[in-house]
């Protein structure tokens, strides 16, 4: 009589193993499996958050308080001031300095295709500024691919991307 016909299970655990590493192995292509979407902005979140704690223990001279872009997007009425004084407020409760204000019209295009954004990037990258400093995620994008590109290039620098209204954890 079979093990099966007597009702005992077969440990077929090491298929699932063989099948993970085959790849390896034998230099097959692997597939990336997506990550989870539950939870996207506590991910995001956190993603920004660990670039932050590193790029302050890498940042050049720790005695300087930090220069950060402070960046808002227009409003309704057509101008930042509101969104500037909330990133203003937000950078002076850090204890770091405004060395630039900049500000862009509210529109649905890719960061980099925002001159504002552009040149707070420019800032980050030639080191005249040592972060961004922003409302809400929507003043970087809406868009979670965007949102975390933006993540990795500042905190790749290394900088500092700063929010008033920190990301959803739903």
């Amino acid at each position: 009589m079979s093990s099966s016909a007597a009702g005992t299970k077969r440990d077929i655990s090491w298929m699932d193993r063989d099948n993970e590493t085959r790849p390896l192995i034998h230099g097959e292509p692997v597939l990336m499996r997506p990550r989870p979407a539950v939870h996207r902005g506590l991910f995001l979140r956190r993603l920004r958050q660990d670039y932050n704690a590193g790029a302050l223990e890498h940042l050049p001279n720790p005695d300087r308080p930090r220069r950060i872009v402070a960046y808002a997007l227009n409003e309704q009425s057509g101008t930042a001031d509101q969104g500037l004084n909330v990133v203003r407020a937000l950078i002076a409760r850090q204890g770091y300095d405004v060395v630039h204000e900049l500000h862009d019209a509210y529109a649905p295009h890719a960061p980099q295709r925002r001159p504002g954004w552009s040149e707070a990037r420019r800032l980050v990258h030639c080191g005249v500024a040592d972060g961004i400093a922003v409302v809400d995620r929507d003043a970087v994008s809406r868009r979670d691919d965007e949102y975390e590109e933006e993540i990795h290039w500042i905190g790749q620098r290394p900088g500092l991307l700063l929010l008033a209204v920190p990301e959803a954890a739903t």
